[in-house]
């Protein structure tokens, strides 16, 4: 297996040497094919030049240097593109040069790989992980609490820390899939841009606990604006990530006129509640349909005759599924309180509710699950 750990260096001279010598180490113990790739921000320092002569003696050491520093999450972004790109990596790993991630954690990274997990997370904040007890006050309360309020919004509650900068992501199926030139912020947030889209992917996520170091040499790089900048990317993912969910609503809205007009029209008309139930159902399933690969699943519309009639038979099946139980809902409930106006509808309402919490959760992680662009 290819790891390729990707290093965004800035102002790191003091620190790129030994810490090119401890990533020797590891890779020497490693079972596996280690490679390094720094992103430096052209450095003024002379990082780039101290790396250049690093790779006369080790040919796993690779080096891009920008034309000047955008930022963490360009460097990222153009070092992620490179490892799949020329690198052929199975697996990204994301880290630090100044000794905050310590080299000796890589193997672990790697291990939960191996053990099956797509996006491994070194935590500052699950049990057993540690920040440095030196960080002023505010900056605990800032990373503490952001990462508190991240979680909640955008619910994901099995991540503690949403801005670690330690990770490990598996290529296959998950960065390979993701549109890196779409991530929001060229800054500290894309981490969790970054981890918003692997968890929507469906990756398998482990946090692995560790101990945050403070700086072995150097200047902290973190830019004054990155609360900011991270609150502005927690609120944005959770507009754009509800944004299918509004118009979902909206359609269901003209699916339930639909469904609620013809049921109680058949209901009259054929003296069956339930057969009633069933009829209406099916044809707000194709007026639904429509709608929702137009609309509400726009960005990720199915297209093609052979696509749209196997997505829609999916669509069918699982439509069909919540229309039953509500059938069987208004039978029951018919049965034992008689099939008055109130009942047949209370019933009727409480199988569309269900029915809008299968929809939806099948419909936008099944039918129209997120785009996969290399």
């Amino acid at each position: 297996m290819r790891i390729v750990i990707v290093v965004p260096t800035y102002n790191e001279a003091k620190n790129i040497g030994p810490y090119i010598e401890a990533l020797r180490t590891q890779r020497a113990g490693s079972s596996h094919d280690i490679q390094v790739l720094i992103v430096d921000g052209n450095s003024p320092d002379g990082t780039s030049q101290i790396v250049k002569s690093k790779q006369s003696t080790a040919d796993w050491i690779h080096l891009l240097v920008e034309e000047k520093k955008n930022g963490l999450g360009a460097a990222y972004i153009l070092g992620f593109k490179h490892a799949m790109r020329e690198l052929n990596a199975d697996v990204i790993m994301e880290m630090d040069a100044d000794f905050q991630h310590d080299p000796n954690d890589i193997s672990r990274f790697i291990s939960e790989i191996e053990h099956g997990y797509d996006y491994v997370i070194g935590s500052r904040f699950a049990k057993g992980g540690s920040i440095p007890r030196d960080w002023e006050f505010y900056r605990k309360v800032l990373s503490i609490g952001g990462n508190i309020f991240t979680k909640i919004v955008l619910g994901i509650p099995q991540v503690n820390d949403f801005t670690t900068g330690f990770k490990a992501s598996r290529v296959k199926g998950f960065v390979d899939s993701l549109d890196l030139d779409s991530i929001m912020t060229k800054g500290f947030a894309y981490k969790i841009d970054l981890l918003f889209r692997m968890n929507k992917l469906g990756a398998k996520i482990k946090e692995l606990p560790i101990h945050f170091h403070v700086r072995s040499e150097g200047e902290s790089k973190m830019e004054r604006n990155n609360p900011l900048e991270s609150l502005k990317v927690v609120i944005a993912l959770k507009i754009a990530d509800s944004k299918s969910l509004l118009r979902f609503l909206s359609v269901g809205l003209v699916g339930l006129f639909t469904d609620t007009t013809l049921f109680n029209i058949l209901r009259i008309f054929t003296g069956n509640s339930e057969l009633g139930a069933l009829l209406s159902g099916l044809v707000a399933i194709g007026v639904t349909y429509y709608l929702n690969n137009f609309w509400s699943f726009g960005d990720r519309k199915i297209s093609g005759l052979q696509k749209t009639v196997q997505s829609f038979v999916v669509y069918y099946i699982s439509s069909l599924i919540p229309i039953i139980v509500r059938a069987k809902i208004i039978s029951w409930s018919v049965q034992y309180f008689g099939d008055s106006f109130l009942v047949s509808n209370s019933a009727f309402f409480t199988g569309v509710i269900l029915g809008l919490i299968w929809n939806f959760t099948i419909y936008s992680k099944v039918i129209w699950r997120e785009k996969r662009n290399a």
